[in-house]
């Protein structure tokens, strides 16, 4: 996993925290106190996964993150043993929510979890930044780490950045600036699914978070013969804002084949007035590749 990818996952993740103890404040204010003692566990849970994710680690086991992070970090001196106390009391009290027949978290203690995850978030933050700063500094262009992925991990991709590429997509050049395109997006997995129906190689479409299929329109355009062009441009800007973001993406062909363009107009009702280009599938990498240099001298030519 490259560092553009580990900074995406660890910013993600720290976000995810914040967001599970917003809400865990929430249940506690409602008089929740088995949730509150839930969400103030998952938002130590996911801190701790902002901050292995740095290292690549992953683990399918709560106990395999809590004993990592412990080793790693508290053992180490990075964090103190503070921190590793407030991990256990926290995995302790939900499991005792969650599990434990008749139990009802008191208020007391479901405040002092809540409390005690604000303080992980706040100890934790500091080395994140600092982290996160000096990954960003060392990042080379997007446009030599890009590759093609195909496969994708289950985090979801946030809002934001798909705004951030679609800005990234609506700033490409086009011919006599006729910008012909307009995008539809989906974050349905029933409608990927039939989208990576649409062709053979459409399959990665299905496990994405996300399809961004960008579409050209057919009418009211100075230069309809650079079309083709304009939208190749586009998907590329697309293709470097999501890799920029630490996501990745791949290029899946549409046009110019009259029965897949029509297949995909059918799956998300396109206008008549729009044509689809490509089907673009964007999320986290499962793996990545290094990019293979295809830079040669000898198809240069100086006049």
């Amino acid at each position: 996993m490259d560092e553009r990818i580990r900074l995406a996952l660890s910013q993600h993740r720290y976000g995810k925290a914040l967001k599970f103890l917003a809400t865990a404040n929430d249940n506690l204010e409602n008089g929740d106190t088995d949730s509150a003692a839930n969400r103030a566990y998952y938002a130590v849970f996911y801190a701790m996964l902002s901050v292995t994710a740095l290292d690549g680690f992953e683990s399918s086991k709560h106990s395999g993150v809590i004993s990592y992070f412990n080793h790693h970090y508290v053992k180490t001196g990075i964090f103190s043993r503070e921190i590793s106390d407030m991990i256990t009391d926290a995995s302790k009290q939900r499991e005792r929510a969650d599990y434990k027949n008749f139990y009802t978290t008191p208020h007391d203690i479901a405040s002092e979890q809540v409390r005690s995850a604000e303080n992980v978030t706040e100890i934790i933050r500091p080395y994140l930044e600092s982290t996160w700063t000096k990954i960003k500094q060392n990042l080379p262009s997007a446009i030599f780490t890009r590759t093609s992925t195909r496969q994708f991990t289950p985090d979801k991709v946030e809002s934001k950045y798909i705004i951030k590429i679609l800005r990234a997509a609506m700033a490409a050049p086009s011919a006599v600036n006729q910008q012909p395109w307009e995008f539809w997006v989906s974050d349905d997995p029933e409608i990927n699914e039939r989208l990576s129906q649409v062709t053979p190689y459409a399959t990665p479409a299905k496990n994405a978070p996300v399809v961004i299929i960008p579409c050209y329109r057919t009418n009211d355009l100075p230069a309809p013969m650079m079309v083709d062009i304009d939208m190749a441009i586009c998907a590329e800007n697309i293709l470097l804002e999501a890799e920029e973001l630490g996501l990745g993406a791949v290029m899946l062909g549409i046009a110019p084949f009259e029965e897949n363009m029509k297949k995909v107009e059918e799956i998300l009702h396109i206008p008549e007035n729009f044509r689809p280009f490509m089907l673009i599938p964007i999320g986290y990498p499962v793996s990545k590749r290094p990019q293979e240099d295809r830079y040669e001298p000898a198809k240069i030519h100086t006049v």
